[in-house]
């Protein structure tokens, strides 16, 4: 039986340091019958020409170069329209897909039809220091990552694939309105229209560097998060305010945006709210959503800087479960709230007391 065409999209910005071996790692895959639509938005350094350089040696290589720059989503939604695969494999031209990834991923999803999207666990690596690599895991089932996406993009956006008939016939596109989240956007439409899965095993190696979005625009990130929160919120009947979006968006990240009781309050009976929601007509795995909530009182409380007295209240919460915590969530709690330590942004601070 023939495989199916995999179109591999892979835009690219100023890589030259980065792409070759991007790419390499695409060609080297197991899967072999895919083609790699590389679409230059007008690099300054050598990257267009290292891509025709390779396309040469390599019919599967498609190069397209923009003619003006026209910056991820637009190219997203360009390469979308030139792949002419049945399935759509993300990957950026700074990180390292595994052998077996597109192999694996055309298997779960022709096993799982009912499936449009599928992505993997990852593992991070800093550019400078290529083998300390950081493991990082998200919800596998469909049901898991309907509560997960409340707060959180839980698909690895370079290592995910899609069937294209996800933006040919149930309308998904990526959005200028969610720049910098317009990935966790995609997701958090979709899981409304079809199911979402990860596979358990790491088949992409991310590269973390300061040019990165995500180191360059924390800010504008944040904000247009609120605007995916709305809509989780339009789906889930849930009335929106500029005070519910600050309210949402407190307990999505687990820092309350005042320092008060009555502000904690607030963010708890918002997550009642989403129990409640659950209860009349479920959208997830409840219990994955009461436990994943749970560890959002447990931060929010530990990020209240209110000082100690903030224990009690959060005990006194039905969200406090004490068997979901390890001894290094109530370890970082304790300190935190001993020297009311304010939450900061920086990567490192959030690896050890996130």
């Amino acid at each position: 039986m023939s495989q199916p065409l995999v179109s591999v999209l892979m835009p690219c910005y100023n890589v030259e340091a980065f792409v070759e071996e991007s790419l390499n790692s695409i060609l080297n895959q197991t899967y072999r019958n895919l083609e790699i639509i590389a679409i230059n938005d007008c690099s300054k350094d050598r990257t267009s020409e290292i891509l025709h350089r390779m396309a040469e040696s390599d019919s599967r290589i498609r190069v397209f170069d923009n003619e003006e720059n026209l910056k991820l989503i637009a190219t997203l939604n360009k390469g979308i329209a030139l792949c002419s695969g049945e399935y759509i494999a993300r990957m950026d031209a700074d990180d390292i897909s595994l052998p077996t990834r597109i192999e694996k991923e055309v298997a779960f999803l022709e096993a799982h039809p009912d499936h449009d999207i599928v992505s993997c666990f990852f593992s991070t690596f800093p550019s400078e220091h290529p083998s300390k690599r950081s493991l990082h895991v998200n919800p596998l089932r469909n049901e898991e990552l309907q509560a997960y996406l409340l707060f959180k993009s839980g698909i690895c956006h370079p290592a995910v694939m899609i069937r294209k008939r996800a933006f040919k016939e149930l309308g998904l596109r990526f959005k200028q309105q969610y720049l910098h989240v317009e990935d966790y956007a995609l997701w958090s439409e979709a899981i409304y229209k079809t199911k979402l899965a990860n596979i358990g095993e790491v088949l992409l190696l991310y590269r973390v560097h300061q040019s990165q979005v995500s180191s360059m625009y924390e800010d504008i990130q944040a904000e247009n998060k609120k605007k995916v929160f709305e809509i989780h919120c339009r789906h889930l009947g849930i009335p929106i305010s500029e005070e519910l979006l600050d309210i949402y968006s407190s307990v999505a990240e687990s820092v309350p945006s005042e320092a008060s009781f009555a502000y904690l309050d607030k963010c708890e009976e918002f997550m009642l709210s989403l129990l409640r929601i659950q209860d009349e007509k479920p959208f997830c795995d409840g219990n994955y959503l009461k436990s994943m909530l749970s560890i959002h009182w447990l931060r929010l409380c530990a990020n209240s800087r209110m000082g100690l007295k903030v224990l009690k209240r959060l005990k006194a919460s039905p969200f406090y479960i004490n068997h979901n915590y390890s001894w290094r969530d109530k370890a970082i709690l304790y300190v935190k709230c001993a020297f009311k330590l304010q939450y900061k942004k920086s990567f490192i601070y959030k690896i050890v007391f996130r």
